[in-house]
């Protein structure tokens, strides 16, 4: 069976109105837990016959009082964006998120959008804290940035001393996921529903409004209805590795060597073997280089840098990341198609006909989202094995 490859794209200026996209050539999606923020490109054409193209007189986005009608001109940096991909117009809600930058190069435009942490882009006071949790730290800046974002944190871990000088909150926020190796995520009403079906005729309650841009035929689709929701729910997470197991039904799915992977750089690793030294490394109030190791000496050694904090929260930080290499899973990662939907953090069964004792189920560590005229790809890296196959 052939499906027809659909996509549909949100971008709203600070008023609120949707702004028109001019012809979307591909767009790429990266969601990995090792990353603080999710990121997108949305790669459009511009130019139509050697020409611009225009957008309609009577339409305002953004309007800075410029007569400049060019539509790569209706882009700016911190317009909210919305990336909804699928098939025969069954459609699944991507990305939620901010254009970061707008970057026009020989016919092209495109758009750098990075996830709803990028209204952490922002100065916070300089502080310098005595002990201190993660918590209290994280408390600190969310007051800054917006004091009703609600915190879900899972760490008690405390800093001896924490600085933050001449640094945006997202810089913080690098900072600590640096020290604790947690997984750091944001979500409000809006990105909650990444995942879900989308109904695209009934996005705004059924009041859509579709014009037509005189200038090429594009369809320019604008609301009022598009506007802030002040009563949105905003939490930031920062949790433990693992801990966010997405494994109701909706979120568990399986892949098939044989029958739903297109392609695969797979290497199964078996750690029985293994050994493994991490070393958690910081520096005491004089400058003298503080250390805790902890595993096998032999083998693979690991080094992390970190601010500031107890021995007993080094050793701590030491075995969590032990654990994490020594879990058996696989290396690599395999290619498939938009269907089934998958994101970090799934639980998802992996099964080979050829080798059936590799079978199991794993937790999702990155997937990549490739769409454009050639089709539509998901890239998944596997990261640990959650259990044994269960089939």
């Amino acid at each position: 069976m052939l499906y027809q490859m659909s996509h549909f794209v949100e971008i709203t200026d600070s008023k609120g109105y949707y702004i028109p996209n001019p012809p979307i050539t591909e767009i790429n999606i990266e969601r990995n837990i090792k990353n603080l923020a999710d990121f997108a490109t949305v790669t459009c054409v511009i130019f139509d016959h050697n020409q611009h193209i225009q957008f309609k007189e009577n339409e305002s986005f953004d309007d800075d009082g410029s007569s400049e009608r060019k539509i790569y001109k209706l882009y700016k940096r911190g317009q909210k964006i919305k990336i909804h991909l699928g098939y025969d117009n069954n459609l699944k809600l991507e990305f939620v998120g901010y254009i970061k930058d707008v970057k026009t190069d020989e016919g092209k435009m495109v758009l750098d959008c990075e996830d709803e942490l990028f209204m952490f882009r922002k100065k916070v006071k300089n502080k310098v804290f005595g002990t201190s949790t993660v918590k209290s730290i994280l408390q600190h800046i969310v007051k800054e940035i917006n004091p009703k974002i609600k915190i879900v944190c899972d760490y008690d871990m405390s800093y001896e001393k924490f600085t933050i000088y001449k640094a945006d909150a997202i810089d913080v926020l690098k900072q600590l996921q640096q020290d604790t190796g947690a997984d750091v995520y944001f979500r409000s009403n809006e990105s909650g529903k990444i995942g879900q079906n989308s109904n695209i005729a009934d996005l705004y309650g059924g009041n859509l409004i579709d014009t037509i841009n005189t200038a090429t035929g594009l369809p320019a689709m604008f609301t009022e209805l598009y506007k802030k929701n002040n009563a949105e729910t905003t939490e930031l997470h920062f949790r433990m590795p693992y801990m966010k197991k997405n494994t109701d039904p909706v979120s568990v799915c399986d892949y098939s060597m044989q029958h739903n992977v297109e392609d695969s750089q797979l290497n199964y690793r078996n750690t029985t073997d293994l050994k493994v030294k991490i070393r958690i490394v910081t520096h005491s109030k004089s400058g003298e280089r503080l250390e805790v190791e902890f595993g096998q000496p032999g083998g693979e050694e690991f080094e992390y840098k970190v601010n500031r904090i107890s021995n007993a929260e080094m050793k701590k930080r030491a075995e969590m990341e032990w654990d994490r290499k020594m879990a058996p899973g696989y290396d690599g990662s395999f290619t498939t198609w938009l269907i089934p939907y998958v994101e970090p953090n799934y639980s998802v069964g992996i099964y080979d006909e050829d080798f059936p004792e590799k079978d199991g189920i794993y937790n999702v560590e990155s997937v990549v989202t490739r769409y454009s005229e050639e089709g539509g790809q998901r890239t998944v890296t596997p990261g640990i094995k959650l259990s044994a196959n269960n089939k």
